[in-house]
């Protein structure tokens, strides 16, 4: 039995951040079980996939309007939805210099831009539908600024707190935190289940985070809310 399959096939969601090389492969494996997306990002681009269960649209997480006309065409479209990728993210390396303007750029493209995607399509999730958020190990925020590190972190925060207030509504709030990701080879040239041992790894693939995410949207974690899923290979 195929499982994400039978969990995933006719659902509808939203997947912010689409011009990664994450959101591209939890795109692909929605649409290879079943599901339609409508994907957002600020290229807006593309993604090299072109299917009839996917829509493509340029908007910014930042910026409430242009959220609100990507919201205008899903209900349009679909009238409701069932799950929400709630993806974003810029990085910087660690530079041992503490920049108050930069950790403002940071907490709007890491934490507010999650809290205005997730406001703005909460109307449209219908009730036993899910949200994940995307935030980051630990492992890696030693490499990583502080802006990058202390943004990243309150996204585990804000999860618990997200789930706890939607709750009563029937709506699963998750994250997923993954390490260094290795974005060498597109995800059309990985193999399921057939990744490296963990000893000595210090990176994962965006398959190996696309699988845990949409285990997270679908219906086969509803035992699962208010969790940040750690997804690093064991890195040290």
């Amino acid at each position: 039995m195929d499982y994400f399959k039978e969990a995933l096939e006719g659902k509808i969601g939203v997947v912010s951040g689409a011009g990664s090389g994450q959101g591209r492969a939890v795109i692909k494996l929605l649409l290879e079980n079943g599901a339609a997306v409508m994907a957002f990002s600020r290229s807006g681009s593309k993604l090299g996939v072109t299917h009839k269960n996917l829509t493509v649209e340029k908007a910014d997480s930042t910026d409430i309007s242009s959220l609100e006309r990507v919201a205008k065409i899903v209900r349009e479209k679909y009238g409701r939805i069932d799950f929400l990728y709630n993806n974003h993210g810029i990085f910087s390396p660690s530079t041992g210099v503490l920049d108050g303007p930069k950790a403002i750029e940071f907490f709007q493209r890491n934490v507010v831009a999650s809290i205005n995607t997730a406001s703005v399509f909460l109307p449209m999730i219908r009730e036993g539908g899910s949200i994940v958020n995307v935030g980051a190990s630990p492992s890696i925020f030693k490499h990583a600024s502080l802006e990058y590190a202390v943004s990243k972190s309150a996204v585990e925060e804000l999860t618990r707190k997200m789930a706890s207030l939607l709750r009563d509504r029937n709506i699963r709030v998750n994250a997923i935190m993954p390490g260094s990701v290795d974005s060498s080879k597109d995800v059309d040239e990985l193999k399921p289940f057939s990744f490296p041992p963990i000893s000595g790894r210090k990176t994962v693939s965006n398959l190996e985070v696309a699988y845990v995410s949409i285990f997270l949207l679908s219906s086969l974690s509803n035992g699962i809310n208010g969790q940040s899923i750690i997804v690093d290979g064991g890195a040290q």
